[in-house]
């Protein structure tokens, strides 16, 4: 009976004890559910705001994009901080807790922390812009922006590549708009029973009548190589960047076009059997 009397006391201090923390908890839990609902807009607001003063003060366009990537991430962290703040554990210990853990942290963002670096770099050193077409190992396309640890660039098919920081910074790249002409570079090829005068004839008449062709730059047309079963002729001539592929397409339809008309020859595999 004394023992029931003991473990009923003991319930009463612990019921009176939940009754005295309900408040604080309830408090927390709603200040953390506040948080969570206020986050968005609060994020978006604050983006939105930041977007409209880089654009009033005509701010490079990839630098905004990373400096607003970055403003995102500190957002996160800030509320992060705030709702660890709100459910009652200290900064201190959180401090402590990260400190222990920081080799393994170091570790696990090292490739991250690397791909931070080489988004400052590009942005201190800008081998491209916003709008230009660049050339990687990983793919080429149009730079759409950079964020704190890629860079995303648009493909011709209008596929989105996604290429971290570090490799932009540590291998080639190359930048095909940073000039406002570019050369086209064909190959093209034809058959050895071909009249080589009357080639690059066809080829200097095609070239002369397209218009886009920046004609006062002037253009090469030379047998390049005896391949076995071809006379390889290169064909250069300059365009604007921008007129680069239709032009390009133009000259491909207009040379096999021509070289029916002549009867020149474009080879391809055959196989002649001869029988005894």
């Amino acid at each position: 009976m004394e023992e029931l009397t003991k473990f009923q006391i003991f319930l009463e201090e612990v019921k009176m004890d939940a009754l005295k923390m309900l408040p604080s908890i309830a408090i927390k839990i709603i200040w953390v559910i506040f948080l969570l609902v206020i986050f968005k807009p609060v994020n978006k607001s604050i983006i939105k705001f930041f977007k409209l003063l880089f654009d009033k003060n005509k701010v490079d366009p990839l630098l905004k994009s990373f400096i607003i990537s970055f403003i995102n991430v500190l957002i996160y962290i800030s509320f992060f901080v705030l709702i660890i703040g709100g459910i009652g554990v200290r900064a201190t210990s959180l401090v402590t807790i990260l400190g222990t853990a920081g080799l393994a942290v170091g570790l696990a963002l090292q490739g991250s922390l690397s791909n931070l670096a080489g988004g400052v770099l590009i942005l201190f050193f800008k081998p491209f812009s916003k709008g230009d077409y660049i050339i990687t190992s990983s793919g080429s396309g149009t730079v759409e922006s950079i964020y704190i640890l890629y860079t995303v660039i648009s493909t011709v098919e209008n596929f989105r590549i996604t290429i971290p920081n570090s490799e932009l910074a540590n291998s080639a790249v190359t930048n095909v708009s940073r000039s406002p002409e570019r050369m086209i570079d064909a190959m093209i090829s034809v058959s050895y029973d071909s009249d080589l005068d009357l080639v690059k004839e066809t080829l200097n008449s095609i070239l002369k009548e397209h218009k886009d062709i920046l004609h006062e730059k002037g253009y090469v047309i030379r047998l390049k190589k005896q391949n076995a079963s071809s006379l390889d002729f290169v064909l250069r001539a300059w365009v604007k960047k921008e007129n680069y592929w239709n032009t390009y397409y133009d000259l491909m339809e207009t040379i096999v076009i021509k070289f029916r008309e002549n009867n020149i020859e474009i080879p391809y595999n055959k196989l002649d059997v001869y029988q005894k």
